[in-house]
């Protein structure tokens, strides 16, 4: 189980968290993004774009999506593509938490 935080592209506000298995695929977020934020989001779960939030190899910060975040520089995430080999296995969204110490 991996915890997301996720933010809404060109939107500022907070980001939201969403634990996910790292073994699904990027469809299954966007079905569990959808679910989290049903009031929000009024697209079926497929038409969501999912990107990769990192820039120049840095994960952007929780500061950066309160301030509104582009796409423009970011990697889309095909909905068939596994999370741990697209950059979200639980090792890899923990390097965040490590560079911040």
């Amino acid at each position: 189980m991996v915890n997301l935080y996720c933010g809404i592209a060109d939107v500022a506000g907070s980001p939201f968290p969403v634990g996910i298995d790292e073994g699904l695929s990027v469809g299954h977020l966007k079905e569990a993004i959808k679910d989290k934020n049903s009031a929000t989001i009024t697209c079926d779960a497929k038409d969501l774009k999912l990107f990769l939030a990192k820039k120049d190899g840095r994960w952007l910060t929780e500061a950066d999506v309160m301030k509104g975040v582009s796409t423009i520089g970011l990697e889309e995430l095909g909905a068939g593509a596994p999370l741990n080999l697209v950059g979200l296995s639980e090792k890899q969204v923990k390097a965040l938490t490590s560079d911040k110490t």
